[in-house]
């Protein structure tokens, strides 16, 4: 094993935001490691398409919970409890900021994916759409946390703006040695889950995840770059016009050690 996590993420506008005049990518991401804490943070934030401020949402759930978990005791960031703390601070940066512009909460909606990786412990939290991933030591297949959460219409999910965000907050913390960690958006889940035999498409992930292993550990920039082109090219365009957030992680080196 390497002697730390080696770490990269993108979020890239889809096709259907592009032609529009005022464009923007509604997702964003925060991936870091904190050394004090032994944790590798991965967050992603998937704004609502209608919510015209949804991007800022999705900014300020990511931001907020890299700032709760850098801040917590290590034991802490295990419970469930933590988690809803965490959630109640991002809802209150969003009701100030909707304050401020003069607009509804709901203008800032957004999902949330919250992974915190240590030594032999996996901590999820999710409300809404896209999906945590990992490989466990010793096997070959990543497997997912949570199923991505639907709704009764298509394009339809839960966000933390809603009133009942709170019992919709899904939290798992496992003792699992981990070694490789994907987490995405809803844009890229026709990619990477088979909704069919619900399941991950393990060799999607096998694809990329080597690149990071041959590079040293920390935050890998210059792998962002190819991701972001791969995650912009016709290829992939192709199958999803939606916005698209990736996070990849490994502790693994290129000879699997």
């Amino acid at each position: 094993m390497s002697d730390g996590w080696k770490y990269a993420g993108i979020s890239v506008i889809g096709t259907s935001h592009l032609g529009k005049p005022d464009g923007i990518c509604q997702d964003a991401h925060a991936c870091t490691y904190i050394e004090a804490l032994d944790v590798l943070i991965c967050v992603v934030s998937d704004g609502a398409g209608s919510a015209p401020l949804s991007d800022r949402g999705a900014r300020l759930a990511c931001d907020t919970v890299v700032h709760a978990i850098s801040r917590a005791d290590p034991a802490r960031i295990r419970e469930r409890d933590f988690a809803l703390e965490t959630l109640a601070a991002i809802r209150g940066e969003i009701q100030a900021a909707s304050e401020e512009a003069g607009v509804s909460t709901r203008d800032f909606a957004c999902t949330l994916l919250v992974a915190i990786a240590g030594p032999g412990l996996l901590t999820s939290w999710q409300i809404g759409d896209g999906a945590i991933c990992f490989r466990a030591k010793a096997e070959s297949d990543f497997r997912y946390v949570f199923w991505p959460v639907k709704g009764e219409y298509a394009n339809v999910t839960t966000f933390v703006t809603d009133p009942s965000a709170d019992s919709e907050l899904e939290f798992d913390s496992a003792e699992l040695e981990i070694v490789d960690v994907a987490i995405f958006s809803d844009g890229l889940e026709r990619l990477i889950l088979d909704f069919t035999l619900g399941e991950v498409h393990s060799a999607f992930l096998h694809g990329l995840i080597p690149y990071l292993r041959r590079e040293p550990p920390g935050h890998l920039a210059g792998i962002e770059k190819h991701m972001e082109d791969f995650l912009s090219s016709d290829r992939v365009s192709k199958r999803t016009d939606d916005d698209k957030t990736l996070i990849l992680a490994t502790l693994e080196n290129a000879d699997g050690l």
